[in-house]
């Protein structure tokens, strides 16, 4: 900080070369970065250096994603608390600034814009200014609005503020407004708690400094911000890191708890008493597979025994081809049933729990009649057994266990359950918002989608399309590539072969494409069955719920059936549309949770958007009534 107060333009030369270097294009900064980092960064770190708070860091144009505007500065210290403190603080160098108004529309709502329009609506009025300057006359977000952007956008993107004992505050500043015209500005508050501080409220910003930061160094609260940042990597592009240590995602919350709480018990080398088992809930995107994988590369790096069961084939043998040096840990449940004694391995953890046999399979589908359940079987080959489960997940007759069911075996079995819930989601850029909708839409009691009154900026993108054209389309434009764009569908089709080529799903006259193909197929460029959420290739193909399962891309289309419809306020099952093995269960109510559990899984496999296709009119009219966007 006092070099910056010192000699600041040698600083804005330094922060003029860092800001180039790490550009993807090797950007120089304009005239007005220029400009903003010799007057407005020099004016807040002077007053930052007058209160003695010299030791607090100083991040200048931080990016908290690549794919979002730069904050202007980010500062990092301990607050007087001792807790970590940190501030988003906008910096605007404007002289003179207008209220919002219908009589100048550049930058206003559609609404507002309309000719003869003589009112803003409050959205407007409360979120704008009108900025007069030369060139940019136009109505501008107001700058504490920014700010409480920008401070989402770190909550989402670094996970330590997660904690609520680090400290997040923000402020706008404007340093060269002076005049007392324009001091009204600082008293128009659209976003409670967040001050816009002028040149006339020098003590106003002292404050604010001297509240949330002290003395003390600011190097750890630095370290943690570049540290704690959450990966936009897909899972599946980490595994090898992740399962040999060497992981970029950052757990949060109750998933730091579960790795650690494992970790513990397989590090005891002998035990006493009853043997703990642990059962690890979570909803789709919450995290479940990342904390089994990481808990393995714990172990594994621990110099313990370990080995990775699912009840997801397509997952499953999409992480084991992506750990490198480690693939003979991923077995299937056959392979534990009979290659490993009692208490061979030190720790097991088994993901998808939900899909799991009711007991050890051969090599068809008829299950074994007498012997251990497959529960029984993974609790008693390992010293640390692990479950990850999510209920909501279970689609077919034959997924025998619910949460309950599981708890209920282990029990009959003395041993001591270790329960553990992961109540965060973050597969969609940590939108709990996007995870609340789905869970009401599939559970019939849907809510709005971004309502008008909503202020906070909503990460993840939604999407509905009047045709499943259009919604391939869309994906295309999103993804030109295909790489990590997919399309999925309710099983109302046949599946008539397993070449990846003919072109079996027809929701509409005109469109149709194939099914995924099998896992056995020979056509070039086609990804097999258990790769096809994964691989190139995979957007020309339908996938299904068995092959969406536990794996992610950035986005998703889904394709509603007939055999699920919106009815009179209640989703509907049709029977006659079912080609899948649901078409076993017999009771309808049973037949039509698994139908919304199944449609709700394949909502939530993608981590960037998603563009929903019904074929029924009524279900297409939903989404448009609950405000999604057509594609």
């Amino acid at each position: 900080m006092q070099r910056l107060v010192r000699d600041r333009h040698q600083l804005v030369r330094k922060i003029s070369e860092c800001y180039t270097a790490a550009h993807p294009k090797e950007k120089k900064p304009n005239t007005s970065d220029l400009n903003a980092w010799r007057e407005s960064v020099y004016e807040l770190a002077g007053t930052l250096d007058n209160l003695g708070l010299g030791q607090v860091r100083m991040f200048i144009e931080y990016l908290a994603d690549g794919r979002m505007n730069h904050i202007d500065v980010v500062l990092a210290g301990q607050h007087p608390s001792g807790r970590l403190s940190y501030a988003v603080v906008e910096l605007k160098q404007w002289s003179s600034i207008e209220r919002s108004t219908a009589l100048k529309p550049a930058g206003l709502c559609a609404s507002c814009r309309k000719p003869g329009n003589s009112t803003l609506c409050q959205r407007c009025a409360r979120n704008l200014v009108y900025a007069p300057f030369s060139g940019y006359e136009k109505h501008v977000k107001h700058p504490a609005v920014q700010v409480s952007n920008n401070m989402d956008d770190l909550r989402r993107h670094h996970s330590m503020f997660d904690d609520r004992y680090v400290n997040l505050v923000g402020a706008a500043y404007l340093h060269n407004l002076m005049d007392p015209e324009y001091q009204w500005i600082s008293q128009l508050s659209p976003r409670p708690g967040i001050p816009t501080l002028t040149a006339r409220q020098p003590r106003d910003l002292e404050k604010f400094l001297v509240t949330n930061f002290s003395p003390a160094s600011g190097a750890e609260a630095a370290q943690q911000l570049l540290e704690r940042r959450r990966t936009n990597s897909l899972l599946t592009d980490e595994i090898g890191a992740i399962v040999n240590g060497h992981t970029r995602f950052s757990l949060v919350e109750h998933q730091l708890r579960a790795v650690r709480a494992i970790a513990d018990a397989t590090g005891v080398v002998g035990w006493q008493g009853v043997k703990k088992v642990f059962v690890i809930e979570g909803r789709a995107g919450s995290g479940k597979s990342l904390v089994a994988l990481t808990a393995l590369g714990e172990a594994l790096g621990a110099g313990r025994s370990a080995a990775f069961v699912s009840g997801g084939i397509a997952s499953r043998d999409t992480f084991k081809r992506a750990a490198t040096g480690h693939k003979k840990l991923f077995m299937t449940l056959k392979q534990v049933a009979d290659k490993l004694g009692p208490d061979e391995l030190d720790l097991v953890v088994c993901d998808e729990a939900h899909r799991l046999s009711e007991r050890p399979m051969t090599g068809s589908f008829s299950m074994r009649s007498t012997g251990p359940s497959s529960v029984e079987v993974l609790v008693t080959r390992a010293r640390v057994p692990v479950f990850f489960i999510d209920g909501d997940q279970r689609l077919f007759a034959e997924e025998v266990w619910s949460p309950d069911r599981l708890k209920g075996e282990l029990q009959s079995l003395g041993v001591e359950i270790v329960p553990i819930t992961l109540d965060r989601v973050l597969r969609t850029v940590g939108s709990s918002t996007f995870d609340t909708w789905v869970s009401r839409l599939m559970a019939g009691d849907p809510i709005a989608w971004r309502p008008d009154d909503a202020t906070d900026p909503e990460p993840f993108e939604l999407y509905y399309a009047e045709s499943a054209a259009k919604m391939e389309s869309f994906l295309s434009s999103r993804d030109p590539a295909g790489k990590s764009a997919r399309m999925s569908a309710g099983m109302c089709w046949e599946w008539t072969d397993d070449t990846g080529t003919c072109p079996d799903v027809s929701p509409d006259p005109d469109w149709a494409r194939p099914w995924n193909a099998g896992d056995r197929h020979n056509t070039q460029g086609v990804p097999k069955r258990k790769f096809w959420a994964t691989d190139p290739g995979g957007f020309g193909q339908i996938g299904c719920v068995h092959t969406a399962q536990g794996l992610e891309y950035e986005w998703g289309g889904v394709i509603m059936g007939p055999d699920l419809t919106w009815e009179d306020g209640t989703w509907v099952a049709h029977r006659e549309h079912v080609k899948s093995k649901a078409s076993r269960i017999e009771e309808n109510t049973e037949l039509t949770r698994a139908l919304r559990n199944a449609y709700g899984v394949l909502m939530t496999r993608s981590i960037r958007g998603a563009v929903l296709y019904s074929v029924d009119p009524a279900t297409r009219k939903l989404f448009a009534d609950l405000g999604i966007r057509r594609a």
